[in-house]
């Protein structure tokens, strides 16, 4: 997405830290920002969910939008 010029985000949880760096790492992207969130998820209702989801979305919108505050 981002190759096309669409800002993109990407969320793992923190099990795959070392996966997604790697990744970035091997597409030529080091300093790709990749948002973590604790693992795991699938355990989650639906409004813990919701609320783990509102927790990561400040830093969904500063990926998007290029804020590094």
């Amino acid at each position: 997405m981002e190759n096309a010029g669409i800002p993109s985000a990407t969320i793992c949880t923190d099990r795959f830290i070392p996966t997604a760096e790697g990744m970035a790492k091997m597409w030529g992207a080091a300093d790709y920002p990749t948002i973590f969130t604790e693992h795991p998820i699938e355990n989650l209702d639906r409004d813990a969910l919701r609320s783990r989801a509102e927790e990561l979305a400040p830093l969904v919108v500063q990926v998007l939008v290029g804020d590094s505050q």
